[in-house]
Formats: structure tokens, C-alpha cells, sequence
């Protein structure tokens, strides 16, 4: 950095030191705000470019998802015509060959009505009667996974587990609490999935999975 003058600095006055300093830190503050902008352009263009490919890929894997479900019921259909047999309702079915398999599913999303949460509730009085005084760490362990999601919320697909392990237990109180859930139990929708394998070096079906996870 040019002294005022091109004095040599032992030979500036305080003065002038302090203005030197003054034209220092206004530069070293430009260029870190320089540097912090360049960061900020540069994050905002990987964020917004990820986004775009990230939709993109998405669109483009629900169409892929679709198309492939709407072929193969086609050729499903197809099969049983091409037999003269009529077509069987499943909740699965299956197209492959010696080396790749489809596999499509439909399966039913379930939800409570009001009246579950009273069953719950009992329940866990069953469990807290049974197991918060004999030992209060398996009654809260009991107590906070007791038919819950990841969400926190009661997830109606573990049912079916918890009615086998009750049955094992042979509480008839609990056995009849978990019947009357069941009942509360509700089909709020169904989804389709697709699923496609492919023989490995070992003859065995291996998924190709799209799932970033398996990656």
C-alpha cells in the first residue's frame, strides 16, 4: 500500500499513521465483504441450480413411475387375455423374464377414527398397571413407542405386530383393548409402487433401487 506522499513510514506523524491505518482496514473490510459476496453468489447459484436439478429429477421419476405402472397393468391384462382367462384382482402382480422382474403393488394407506384414542389410552393404563412399578424405564420406553411413527403420531401399520405380541402375552384385558383398535382402524387411500430387479452374478433378484439411501 502506497504511504501519503511515498513517506517512508518512520518518517510519518501520528497523524498520518492513522490515516495509513484507516486506508488499511477500509481495504481489508472491502475485500472481506468482496469475498463474502462472491460466497454468497456462489451458494445462491448451487442452491437454486440443485433445486432445479433436484425438481427436474423428481418430475421426471414420478413419470417414469407412472408410465411404468400404466405398461405393465396393460401387459398384465394382456397375459391373462392372451390365456382367454379373465384378468384376477390383486393386490400385487409381477412381469419378468430371465433376467428382470417388475413388480407392482398397491397398498392401503389406514388411518384412526376419534374413537381410537380411548383404546389407546387404555392401553397404556394397561401397561402403566402392569409395568410402571416394577420398572419405570421399561414403562416409559413401553410408553413413548407404543404404536408411534417416526412422526410422533399413532401409525395404524403396527398394528398387526402388536396384536400378535399381546396374543403371546395372553392378557385378556389388553387382547380386547387392541381388537376394539383394530376396529377404529380405517383405509383412507391406496398408493401403487413399482419395483424393478435384475439377476446378479449369484442367480439371485437384486432391487435396482432409486432410493438416494442405497446409493
Amino acid at each position: 500500500m502506497d504511504t501519503p506522499n511515498n513517506k517512508p513510514i518512520a518518517e510519518m506523524s501520528s497523524a498520518e499513521l492513522k490515516e495509513l491505518l484507516a486506508q488499511k482496514e477500509k481495504e481489508e473490510h472491502k475485500e472481506a465483504q468482496k469475498r463474502k459476496n462472491e460466497y454468497a453468489d456462489e451458494k445462491n447459484d448451487f442452491l437454486h441450480g440443485t433445486r432445479i436439478a433436484f425438481e427436474g429429477v423428481k418430475e421426471s421419476l414420478q413419470q417414469l413411475k407412472e408410465g411404468t405402472i400404466k405398461r405393465a397393468e396393460e401387459l398384465n391384462v394382456q397375459k391373462y387375455e392372451t390365456e382367454g382367462k379373465e384378468v384376477k384382482e390383486a393386490k400385487s402382480f409381477e412381469l419378468k423374464d430371465d433376467k428382470i422382474k417388475i413388480v407392482v403393488e398397491t397398498q392401503e394407506r389406514f388411518d384412526f377414527t376419534d374413537e381410537a384414542i380411548v383404546h389407546i389410552n387404555a392401553i397404556k393404563d394397561i401397561f402403566r398397571a402392569k409395568f410402571a412399578d416394577r420398572n419405570k424405564g421399561f414403562y416409559n420406553l413401553l410408553d413413548g413407542l407404543l404404536m408411534r411413527n417416526s412422526k410422533g403420531e399413532y401409525d395404524p401399520k403396527l398394528l398387526t405386530k402388536i396384536r400378535r405380541q399381546v396374543r403371546e402375552l395372553g392378557d385378556e384385558a389388553l387382547i380386547a383393548e387392541v381388537d376394539k383398535l383394530t376396529d377404529c382402524q380405517t383405509v383412507s387411500g391406496t398408493s401403487k409402487y413399482v419395483r424393478l430387479y435384475v439377476r446378479n452374478d449369484k442367480n439371485r433378484w437384486q432391487d435396482v433401487s432409486l432410493n438416494f439411501a442405497s446409493m
